[in-house]
């Protein structure tokens, strides 16, 4: 890690031999300033004023990656506020933001943090076997120690582009995408558009796997979120973003304390 030392706010020391990176506490102006995930004992603070928390979350949204994110408050309408705004598929309150359970807290992001289902949830074992698993429609209590709320939701991913390779597999495809709250555009196998072009945040394609292959290499070669490809009606669950909210209940009460003992 190269940083600035007047963006050092606290750095401790590391052994004389080996290779190693001191655990240190960085100042910034906000998640812009990150274009990628940093891996590390690195713990990057901004400081912000309450009016702007709005655009705070708008950026966290825009930075393209979403699998976790942690807030600590005794608001309730802030909770259910940032839980319905914020784009990542692990949402906690007032509680820690690692150790995600299975059955509990299933685990995964969202655009450049993956594409679901998330493991340890109910849609990611049917995943792996044929046929079309039944979809979650409506949120989904999930069981947890007592004083903590888990609600896995799910969200329409947004436009699907439907390229057949026929008629009738593109009549299909927009009625999948329509049923989960989906737009839908039809167009063809075009690989410049999949690899670069725009509008579109998954495919369909219900042909041959020779060019569901090449159909998979452009969308590989795509900078920003990755894109899910449905093969078949049976992959009509990736059409929807999987968030799961995790609130800490016991620390929406007196005892601040709880909240950094939470979890």
């Amino acid at each position: 890690l190269v940083a600035r030392t007047d963006r050092i706010i606290h750095q401790l020391s590391t052994p004389t031999g080996g290779t190693f990176i001191p655990p240190t506490v960085l100042r910034v102006d906000g998640i812009a300033e990150m274009p990628e995930e940093i891996f590390g004992p690195v713990l990057h603070v901004a400081i912000f004023d309450g009016v702007d928390f709005d655009t705070v979350i708008a950026d966290i949204n825009a930075s393209g990656y979403g699998l976790t994110f942690g807030l600590h408050t005794r608001i309730a309408s802030r909770v259910v506020k940032v839980s319905d705004a914020v784009h990542a598929g692990n949402i906690y309150f007032n509680r820690n933001q690692i150790g995600a359970v299975v059955g509990s807290q299933p685990f995964g992001g969202e655009g450049l943090s993956g594409t679901g289902p998330k493991a340890g949830g109910p849609h990611y074992l049917p995943r792996f076997t044929l046929g079309a698993p039944d979809l979650q429609t409506a949120p989904l209590p999930l069981p947890g120690p007592t004083g903590e709320s888990n609600v896995l939701d799910v969200h329409p991913r947004g436009t699907l582009l439907c390229v057949g390779p026929s008629d009738a597999d593109r009549t299909e495809q927009q009625r999948l995408a329509a049923s989960l709250g989906c737009r839908a555009i039809t167009g063809t196998v075009d690989t410049a558009q999949l690899s670069s072009g725009g509008g579109f945040d998954a495919v369909a394609w219900f042909g041959d796997h020779k060019v569901l292959r090449d159909i998979r290499v452009a969308l590989s070669q795509r900078s920003g979120p990755l894109l899910p490809l449905l093969a078949s009606p049976g992959d009509a669950g990736r059409l929807q973003l999987e968030r799961q909210v995790c609130i800490d209940t016991t620390a929406a009460g007196g005892n601040a304390s709880l909240m950094a003992q939470a979890g």
